[in-house]
């Protein structure tokens, strides 16, 4: 098996653990990830930052895994939507992994020592920069997940996990909106536990898989 199927396999359930942490650490912060409720993630935040900074390095390791699965399953694929899908995940995931060290750099270094109607006008800027690139990792890995999806679907070996994909990755496209409709947040409910069990199951096909001269068909 080639050393690059490995890493992608432990990238990926790295990044599906990630994310999947970064969610549990917050169970007690009230408004994370909501447009509509800012002010309430920012206090939230502010009282829980333990709980906060452990969610951020979560999210941001799982993030930057997924990036490196993302790129490990594209090459595996070796069609061209399938490398053009895996791409705009990456770049997705790359630039959320940067946005959700922003509630950390609000808890340890913007609030501390001060009152909320100083730090308030600030944790709204953070907070709503890391809700923005949020969106945008959506937006692209959603994407991304329709372009691989639909490349596994159609080499029609295992056309299971390529329908997963692309049911993920329209479950996902939606909730980039959430960056300017508080509803769109709630659909992550839906969207979230099927992308990540596509690169679980995704995850699983690459370290199984031997090397093939043809494209891979998961």
């Amino acid at each position: 098996m080639p050393r690059s199927d490995r890493m992608a396999t432990l990238a990926g359930l790295v990044g599906a653990a990630g994310n999947a942490l970064g969610v549990a650490f917050l169970a007690d912060v009230p408004g994370a990830y909501r447009l509509g409720a800012l002010d309430a993630w920012a206090a939230g935040t502010v009282a829980h930052p333990g709980a906060t900074v452990a969610s951020s390095v979560a999210f941001t390791v799982g993030l930057v895994a997924l990036a490196g699965w993302a790129i490990g399953l594209g090459r595996r694929v070796r069609t061209p939507a399938a490398r053009a899908g895996a791409a705009a995940m990456a770049v997705g995931a790359l630039f959320n992994a940067a946005g959700t060290m922003a509630p950390a750099v609000l808890a340890l270094h913007v609030a501390p020592g001060a009152p909320p109607e100083a730090w308030l006008p600030v944790a709204r800027a953070l907070l709503g920069l890391t809700l923005t690139l949020d969106a945008l990792f959506n937006l692209l890995f959603g994407a991304g997940l329709v372009a691989l999806g639909a490349s596994l679907a159609r080499a029609g070996r295992r056309p299971r996990l390529g329908l997963l994909g692309v049911a993920a990755g329209l479950a996902t496209l939606p909730v980039s909106l959430q960056f300017a409709f508080d509803a769109a947040s709630r659909l992550l409910a839906v969207a979230g536990p099927l992308w990540l069990l596509f690169v679980v199951a995704s995850s699983v096909g690459l370290w199984r898989r031997r090397p093939v001269e043809r494209p891979w068909t998961a």
